[in-house]
């Protein structure tokens, strides 16, 4: 009569190895398995055998190598190695202090004594008289004679061409100091310097204008004739307007 699974109730399936037996051969069961739960069970006693007890004298051994292992371990570790401290500078005698502070204080004492002793009784130099500095006589300036290169004739009307004339005292020149134009021409003289300067007319033909830098003066000849201009703060810097009909 077949086994019966003792989980699941099923028929268990045997399985057998063939061995030689003299002319003959006989069939030895080794296992049977449950096909539905997948249950074994071994026949052939092996599972009974069980394994040789281990001396209690080897267990002994691991303890103790178990023992030396970690204490190797806690040997090995790394030392934590403190920083080596620096050295701190040595402090400077107090004997030096005491002596540098003393002649400080004997300088500031000498000071004072002299401050408010010494200086105040000694004699004082008189102060060297001031000189008046002379005022230089302001001589009558070359004034240029204007004359006529031809005879005046009747006033004309504008002709709108102006023709500059750039003054600059600083540096001392005049561009287009000697201009000859027409009549009804314009003559307009510009300060390109930075310091003011005075325009004078020689024949009077306008009174002396003042110039900021960059300031201009604007004038229409309209008579023929020459005539003459320079800067009052210098009269060497001179010009000449000459009118041709």
């Amino acid at each position: 009569m077949a086994d019966r699974c003792p989980k699941c109730g099923e028929v268990l399936v045997t399985k057998t190895i063939r061995k030689e037996l003299g002319t003959g051969s006989i069939e030895i069961p080794v296992s049977e398995a449950c096909p539905k739960c997948g249950f074994s069970r071994d026949m052939t006693g092996a599972a009974d055998v069980k394994p040789p007890a281990m001396p209690v004298l080897d267990n002994v051994k691991k303890e103790e190598a178990k023992k030396e292992e970690v204490k190797r371990q806690v040997i090995e570790k790394p030392r934590i190695v403190s920083p080596t401290p620096k050295p701190q500078p040595r402090p400077e005698s107090s004997g030096f202090n005491k002596y540098l502070t003393a002649g400080l204080a004997i300088l500031v004492i000498a000071g004072l004594v002299w401050a408010f002793l010494i200086a105040p009784t000694l004699p004082k130099e008189p102060a060297p008289a001031v000189q008046p500095t002379p005022t230089p006589l302001v001589t009558s300036i070359p004034v240029a004679t204007s004359a006529a290169a031809s005879t005046p004739v009747a006033e004309v009307t504008q002709t709108g061409k102006s023709i500059p004339v750039f003054l600059d005292s600083q540096r001392g020149f005049i561009r287009n100091k000697d201009v000859t134009i027409k009549p009804g021409d314009e003559i307009v003289w510009r300060n390109t310097g930075i310091n003011t300067l005075a325009l004078v007319s020689s024949g009077g033909l306008f009174d002396a204008q003042l110039l900021a830098y960059d300031k201009e003066y604007r004038y229409i000849f309209k008579k023929t004739g020459t005539y003459g201009f320079y800067l009052k703060e210098n009269p060497n810097l001179n010009g000449t307007i000459v009118v041709q009909p």
